[in-house]
């Protein structure tokens, strides 16, 4: 489906939709009132703030504003384009999507992502050829098979293998017609100087044992490649492409993710070989990150799909470094974080080829260590406990991972944990932490709720600034609701107040409603949304939707409409005032005298419109 999909076709796919069912595959969902409640999958939280109207077919979240229709919903929690959302929504309804005839219809972006899907697809069917069925790669199968995969596996996971040649996708590509710039786009070739000729595109993999890398929809969008012998680096990734982005995807989400949701679990590795590995032994909720810190957003994806979080890294220095750092951002996103314990010198795929599936998950899983409790035993590391300086300041650190944690119960656990172990006074360890949590206080300016704060951080949704609503921009988004309900409000507005809304964000939705009525739609709040193309109005506008406002009277109209055209006047009365005192404290009596009169004419005209 290469064309734009016609208006009436994506409305008939929403209206075969229930966007309470749809949601509720992801989010847990309970009704209050006319609505369903749960936690936002698009940002921590403990407290239920995410809504979904089943009368108006939307969701909205009070806390970080997300919103938006079920498309959105798709497109958001998926990785998704439009044009993708709407295809698998189309896909599972039964409903078939036109073929566009008309050139000057195709979305080009759609196109180009189509044409890098299939190259890419393409050559992983090459390097699993040259794997499983050549000469070429019986060095790289042998090497699989000593790390103990099977070949039924090689093929679960279309593991492939790239011949030592700079040529040889190259070549192969070009005689099936991809030309060189479509290759470099999907990162399958390197461009040098182009006035070599043929020779100025090679391959980018080399020599290497090939794992393609999915999104969430099982299609092939990039490859990592580990080097077979010596070289460097041991493992190269594909560059970022209009497919692939290495911070927002994970390594065999797509495959795990059923299993993930099932056992509300999942586990993170850093490398595929950990993931093939664990799941060729049965343990089937393994992801990992592509050559990567774990990303804010990678923690969002894993959050949406699970609420539990097990970190098996190496046993390393650097392993459980990376460990740390992962864990503190799955805490920040709201997950239940999990920390794997390897034996010294093992890595994942090294336990699981020596001692089995079984060992690994009752004996890595199964006693993966709480957060707090790794974090305590990974200071001990850094301190020489019997000398008693060092011991003391291990305490200190220890007692500062311990005032972090957010529930009082822990917090005792841990600190009756260390009274027994270094012979301590309980009381004593308590006071401590109770004037360490008064100096975070101080510093903090006492914030009230801390770090958290319902778990509301800054991303891409944040819209919330903490504070009450002026009279004017109250006004403004009552009367936006009102127009979105009744298309005689809103013609009444654009006659009175037309673009003059005082919010920039209002003056767009106002501007949309009024071409959404000329073109003779009907006053249906959740319509609108869909005609809305930016994604900042959308979820503006999912904002006041959402919200069950009782109906206006004519003269409450009008007191709004008074608020908007009266709070400029209201601005420069206050800079005038300003600008009185100012001549007062100068001493300039005429200055401030001719201010004075402007102030009483501006008071005067305000006077007038109430």
């Amino acid at each position: 489906m290469g064309g734009r999909i016609p208006d009436d076709v994506i409305d008939r796919i929403r209206d075969h939709f229930d966007i309470v069912d749809v949601v509720g595959q992801t989010v847990q969902l309970k009704k209050s009132g006319r609505n369903f409640f749960g936690l936002c999958p698009f940002h921590s939280e403990r407290t239920p703030s995410f809504s979904v109207s089943p009368d108006k077919q939307i969701y909205y979240c009070f806390g970080c504003g997300a919103g938006g229709d079920v498309i959105r919903f798709l497109m958001e929690t998926e990785q998704l384009t439009f044009v993708e959302a709407v295809t698998q929504l189309a896909d599972q309804a039964g409903i078939q999507l036109p073929r566009s005839r008309g050139e000057n219809t195709r979305d080009p972006e759609e196109e180009k992502r189509q044409q890098l899907r299939v190259v890419t697809e393409l050559a992983a069917r090459l390097y699993h050829h040259m794997l499983l069925e050549s000469d070429h790669g019986s060095q790289a199968r042998e090497y699989l098979m000593k790390r103990g995969i099977t070949r039924e596996t090689m093929e679960e996971f279309q593991l492939g293998f790239s011949p030592d040649s700079y040529h040889f996708l190259h070549y192969f590509l070009k005689r099936r017609g991809v030309d060189e710039k479509t290759a470099v786009e999907a990162g399958l070739l390197v461009e040098r100087d182009p006035s070599r000729g043929p020779s100025a595109w090679f391959d980018r993999f080399r020599g290497r044992i090939m794992f393609p890398i999915h999104d969430t929809q099982g299609r092939v969008i990039a490859f990592g490649g580990r080097v077979l012998g010596e070289g460097q680096p041991k493992y190269l990734n594909s560059p970022e492409t209009t497919l692939f982005y290495k911070g927002k995807f994970l390594y065999n989400l797509h495959r795990a993710r059923k299993a993930v949701r099932k056992a509300e679990q999942v586990i993170l590795f850093e490398g595929y070989m950990d993931v093939i590995s664990a799941w060729q032994a049965g343990v089937f909720t393994g992801v990992a990150t592509l050559g990567t810190a774990l990303t804010e957003s990678q923690a969002r994806v894993i959050r949406r799909n699970a609420g539990t979080a097990v970190i098996c890294y190496d046993s390393d220095r650097a392993g459980q470094k990376a460990a740390d750092r992962a864990a503190e951002v799955l805490k920040e996103h709201g997950c239940v974080v999990k920390v794997a314990k390897m034996p010294p010198g093992m890595d994942p795929d090294d336990f699981v080829r020596s001692r089995g599936a079984a060992s690994f998950s009752g004996e890595v899983i199964a006693q993966a260590l709480p957060y707090a409790a790794f974090k305590l035993e990974a200071l001990k590391a850094g301190f020489n406990l019997v000398d008693e300086e060092e011991k003391m300041g291990y305490l200190t650190r220890a007692i500062e991972v311990i005032a972090d944690l957010p529930r009082a119960i822990e917090r005792d656990h841990y600190l009756r944990r260390l009274a027994k172990e270094f012979h301590l006074s309980l009381d004593a360890l308590k006071q401590e932490l109770r004037q360490m949590a008064s100096k975070k206080r101080g510093r903090n300016g006492d914030k009230g709720t801390g770090k958290w704060n319902n778990g509301y951080h800054k991303s891409k949704h944040m819209v919330g600034q903490g504070r009450r609503p002026q009279a004017h921009e109250q006004a403004e988004r009552r009367l936006l609701q009102a127009m979105m309900h009744d298309r005689n409000v809103a013609e009444h507005v654009m006659q009175t107040v037309g673009a003059d809304f005082n919010i920039e964000i209002h003056a767009a939705i106002a501007a949309y409603l009024y071409s959404y009525y000329s073109e003779g739609n009907p006053a249906d709040p959740g319509r609108f949304l869909r005609y809305l193309k930016d994604d900042h109005l959308l979820r503006e506008a999912s904002g006041m939707v959402i919200l069950n406002t009782p109906e206006v009277t004519d003269e409450e109209i009008s007191d709004y409409i008074r608020h908007i055209r009266n709070y400029p006047l209201h601005k420069e009365i206050e800079r005038k005032k300003e600008q009185v005192k100012q001549a007062e404290r100068a001493g300039d009596i005429a200055e401030a005298t001719r201010l004075g009169v402007e102030l009483i004419r501006l008071r005067e005209k305000v006077r007038k419109q109430a």
